[in-house]
């Protein structure tokens, strides 16, 4: 048996794709959906560059103190807040962000609430924010232009010192 470092990332890619290939399962089977906190307005709770996951949950299961992500009222973007008051009246929430001294200016509509926190991973939504910039999608393309050019360059000077 001989030890081949080439196989043996072969082997750790393989657990990683089908690791993540079981968590995004069970995203769709659970109706998870994952959003990037961009803010530090839940700190110490979610720092920037941490990703939630909410699950829907109906409107008479919410609870003060309860984190919810939803939709800004102009429906432009999301954000995760914890609920301060509820209004069961008008279906509506009061929410504010951990690191703030005051309640959210608008109150959040039960049709605009995304969905309760489910967990958390810290660290991954840099990716997501990371491509909200075209920049890191040029240097990812260009550097798999370089690679590829130089596979091409390394086999033809393989092929032709072999005289094929």
């Amino acid at each position: 048996m001989t030890f081949s470092v080439r196989r043996v990332l072969r082997n750790i890619a393989a657990i990683l794709v089908s690791l993540i290939g079981v968590f995004v399962l069970v995203m769709l089977a659970s109706g998870a959906k994952g959003f990037a906190v961009q803010s530090d307005s839940m700190a110490p709770r979610f720092k920037r560059g941490d990703v939630v996951f909410v699950r829907r949950a109906a409107f008479e299961n919410l609870a003060v103190g309860d984190i919810i992500s939803a939709h800004f009222p102009d429906g432009e973007g999301v954000f995760t807040h914890r609920i301060t008051a509820i209004d069961p009246e008008e279906r509506t929430i009061r929410t504010r962000g951990d690191h703030t001294l005051s309640d959210d200016p608008l109150t959040t509509k039960e049709s605009d609430i995304i969905g309760k926190l489910w967990f958390t991973l810290p660290y991954v939504g840099y990716v997501s924010i990371a491509m909200e910039s075209r920049t890191p999608i040029y240097i990812c393309l260009g550097a798999a232009i370089v690679l590829i050019m130089t596979r091409i360059v390394l086999t033809a000077r393989k092929t032709k010192s072999r005289g094929v």
